[in-house]
């Protein structure tokens, strides 16, 4: 039985405010680690936006590194200088709240951690697949790597080729993040996708898939919802445009009720060119929706290797309008794919998942820097 004390825990993030996946997150395991009595202090070192896209809970303290904001539009000189320019008054924040262990979501915060000297007595989080960054990138990365405490990455995938490189890595993926509603998708004749409008997500080739479901199904009511901002939302409309999608797929923007989105939704699409861990699934999956996902890496294979849902090869847009298909056609189907997504969710109930992060790190504690208080 591992030692249950009660800890110090530090999470650093680039941006608490944004609305992203890792963000979630972070809010989640700092919220469940206070519930546990756990002391959780979050640093944020930007903000983009005045109020937080998901709550935080009331012990857990909340402290900003820089008011400004941070954007790929800054360019790769601009975005050093201003990660840069924050590194003393991170370093002074962090040395004033004195933490027992941090937790470093990305490689932003993992860089942070590393130049500020806290490496030792921190954990590195990894929320993309591996090969996400270029060489280089992956080189400096394994390098600042092997001076933390310990290296957590979200697919067994991830942590093999992690282990070529470093040898103290674990795999903890994210836990279910939301409190499903009832479900009553039956009968609404709507699909819905949840994400970042950004290439990676890959709506250009949703959108593509759907020019072949469309005639098929336009005269019985079927339709599609897509929540999520970004980059690409007037390029991904006029796209849906010039496709005639109009009247079949909706941009519905963000929402902070997600939850009952999904419980009137029939089914999951996703179509992502690559993942980390797709906290999307999990949600769609906990709310009862069956998933229709390009087999892309990594995590849709690890979720629905067991059922739950229809994996289609990467990029395929012929086998996903298939798929989709299969389900609208099939209600049978649909039902009995509703019942197989209970099981897809039990390794990541929070329970679980907390489990594991204290095992990790009360081992951890002990082996890294314990002999050091």
């Amino acid at each position: 039985m591992f030692n249950q004390k009660k800890m110090h825990i530090v999470f650093v993030i680039q941006d608490i405010t944004t609305k992203g996946g890792t963000e979630r997150t972070t809010v989640c395991l700092a919220n469940m680690f206070a519930s546990k009595g756990h002391r959780v202090d979050i640093i944020s070192v930007f903000r983009n936006n005045p109020i937080l896209a998901y709550a935080v809970d009331d012990s857990v303290k909340l402290s900003f590194v820089s008011e400004s904001t941070y954007s790929l539009d800054d360019g790769k000189m601009g975005r050093c200088l201003k990660v840069i320019k924050q590194l003393p008054s991170f370093k002074r924040i962090l040395s004033g709240i004195g933490a027992e262990i941090i937790i470093a979501q990305r490689l932003l915060a993992v860089l942070l951690v590393f130049f500020a000297g806290y490496s030792k007595r921190a954990v590195a989080c990894e929320h993309f697949k591996y090969d996400v960054y270029n060489l280089f990138i992956r080189k400096v990365r394994a390098f600042v790597y092997r001076f933390f405490a310990w290296v957590v990455v979200l697919t067994d995938a991830d942590k093999s080729k992690f282990l070529r490189e470093i040898k103290h890595v674990s795999t903890i993926p994210n836990m279910v993040s939301v409190v499903p509603e009832p479900y009553k998708g039956f009968g609404t004749k709507r699909i819905i996708s949840v994400g970042r409008l950004d290439k990676q997500k890959g709506y250009d080739l949703l959108l593509l898939a759907l020019t072949k479901v469309l005639p098929i199904v336009q005269d019985d009511g079927w339709h599609v919802d897509i929540y999520g901002e970004g980059p690409e939302l007037g390029i991904l409309m006029s796209m849906s445009s010039k496709l005639s999608l109009d009247k079949f797929v909706h941009f519905k923007g963000y929402t902070s009720a997600i939850e009952k989105e999904y419980a009137t939704s029939e089914f999951y699409v996703m179509s992502s060119r690559y993942e980390g861990f797709p906290m999307v699934l999990l949600e769609a999956a906990a709310c009862g929706l069956p998933i229709v996902s390009f087999d892309c890496p990594e995590g849709p294979s690890v979720l629905l290797g067991n059922g739950g849902g229809i994996l289609v090869p990467r990029e395929d847009t012929e086998a996903l309008a298939k798929a989709i298909l299969n389900l609208i056609n099939n209600d049978v189907y649909r039902q009995q794919l509703h019942q197989q997504t209970k099981d897809i969710i039990k390794p990541f109930v929070p329970e679980m998942i907390y489990e594991r992060w204290m095992e990790l790190l009360c081992g951890q504690l002990k082996r890294s820097y314990g002999k050091q208080k």
